[in-house]
């Protein structure tokens, strides 16, 4: 893992020093007796210790990782089938990421669920996707991945799932509660209540309690400029009726609040729709529910970083899609590290320690580069507490190529990435120079 960690990418033979590691790697992902689950466990079983007594949020989504560039190299039904397209090889991820509300920090994962769809699966009207149970459909990952989180922080004093449009699920919202879960999901359909009006006609008939502003980043790719956004926020108790068509036991309504949060001011602005299991009474409380699903964007990261840019787990020639999934597994565990830094810096609160993320050897090092990274202005030093995370952060993002000026936009995963892998390579030979220097 170590050796994944400081490589480049999900390449075995970059992340091994010697022919007799790279071909110990290989054995490992190989061995039938290391199994995908065993694997899943020993990632979430520091985030079961780590969630003792705390409100945690776990942070949902699902990506898939494509493989038909390797598509000649795979084996047939090894671990791998048909993607989104239908027609691409490949496997599907969807992850809990567990985030300390309190401390703003992640802690770990509490879910990993992979798995492929069958390359003769046919199509959603003849398997009649819509008569199947929940259980039965791809759907209940979201599920899934709420009974898994309950295990792994059953010591938890709160916990909260929170997932985009595609959890808006009707069983989600009942089976959650049951296990006393909370649901925070954003609103995907316009759906009927129990008193029989629908949830938009309800927001429209409801007051604005308040307004805040936000700042928008500025986004290259969606042509975005940076701004400032002023949302205006709504709230209300919905009791959301069973769908037409669901055959099982559920109750025929549940009780929940939507909340919504939008940027009235401007063309194609920013519109949240938010339905929660939270009981919400006043502005603050709804600004709070908006202020959780915006940390979604974290567990997005994961999977950014896990491939494009990142580890490149898409660009891994292993021979088989079990090998991949195991791989894959061990990558999340390296790619955690990178989101408590990124998490860090763009929260307010410099309360974690660099040693959340780094050895005390390595803090050593931190502190040399601090120097030789700080510029002679004050706008280009260090402006954070000695040895805590952000401090730390900074470090790595300079390494990584940012410029160090808080008026620019923050340092992304991808920069953290590069700099954690220039770091390595500098903590290597600056431990080798000590070693030499102590003989």
């Amino acid at each position: 893992m170590n050796g994944l960690f400081i490589s480049r990418d999900s390449c075995i033979r970059r992340s091994s020093d010697n022919a007799a590691q790279q071909k110990a790697a290989y054995r490992f992902l190989d061995n039938e007796k290391v199994t995908e689950q065993e694997l899943i466990e020993v990632c979430c079983e520091r985030t079961k210790v780590l969630c003792k007594d705390k409100h945690v949020l776990v942070l949902n989504d699902t990506s898939e990782i494509n493989l038909q560039r390797h598509v000649g190299r795979l084996k047939p039904d090894e671990g791998v089938g048909l993607v989104g397209n239908n027609k691409d090889v490949g496997f599907f991820a969807h992850l809990g990421l567990v985030v300390d509300i309190e401390a703003d920090q992640a802690i770990g994962y509490s879910s990993i669920n992979l798995w492929h769809r069958e390359m003769d699966k046919g199509t959603k009207p003849g398997r009649e996707c819509n008569n199947l149970p929940i259980e039965g459909k791809e759907s209940y990952k979201w599920i899934k991945c709420c009974n898994e989180s309950k295990e792994v922080l059953k010591d938890a004093a709160s916990i909260t799932v929170v997932g985009d449009r595609e959890s808006d699920i009707y069983e989600l919202f009942i089976d959650a509660k049951s296990q006393g879960i909370e649901v925070l999901a954003r609103n995907k359909a316009d759906r009927k209540t129990e008193e029989g009006r629908k949830l938009y006609g309800i927001l429209n008939g409801t007051e604005v309690c308040g307004s805040y502003k936000i700042e928008v980043l500025a986004d290259k790719r969606k042509q975005r400029q940076k701004r400032e956004a002023v949302l205006n926020v709504k709230f209300s108790e919905v009791h959301i009726k069973k769908p037409n068509g669901k055959k099982d036991e559920r109750p025929a309504y549940v009780k929940a609040w939507i909340v919504e949060a939008r940027e009235n001011d401007k063309k194609d602005g920013i519109c949240w729709r938010l339905l929660t299991t939270h009981s919400i009474e006043n502005f603050e409380q709804a600004v709070q529910i908006v202020e959780w699903y915006q940390r979604r964007w974290f567990v997005e990261q994961v999977f950014r970083l896990l491939k494009n840019k990142g580890y490149r787990i898409e660009n891994s020639e292993l021979g088989t899609g079990w090998a991949l999934r195991k791989l894959t597994v061990l990558l999340l565990q390296n790619v955690l590290r990178v989101i408590q830094m990124l998490i860090a810096y763009n929260g307010t609160s410099e309360k974690e320690d660099a040693g959340l993320v780094f050895t005390e050897t390595e803090i050593e090092c931190l502190t040399k580069l601090n120097i030789r990274n700080q510029g002679k202005t004050k706008k280009l030093r260090n402006p954070y507490n000695c040895h805590s995370l952000k401090w730390a952060t900074w470090i790595i993002a300079r390494l990584g190529g940012w410029s160090g000026y808080r008026s620019q936009r923050p340092p992304g995963p991808i920069t953290l990435k590069n700099g954690l892998e220039k770091f390595n390579h500098v903590l290597m030979g600056w431990e080798m120079a000590k070693d030499v220097g102590t003989r």
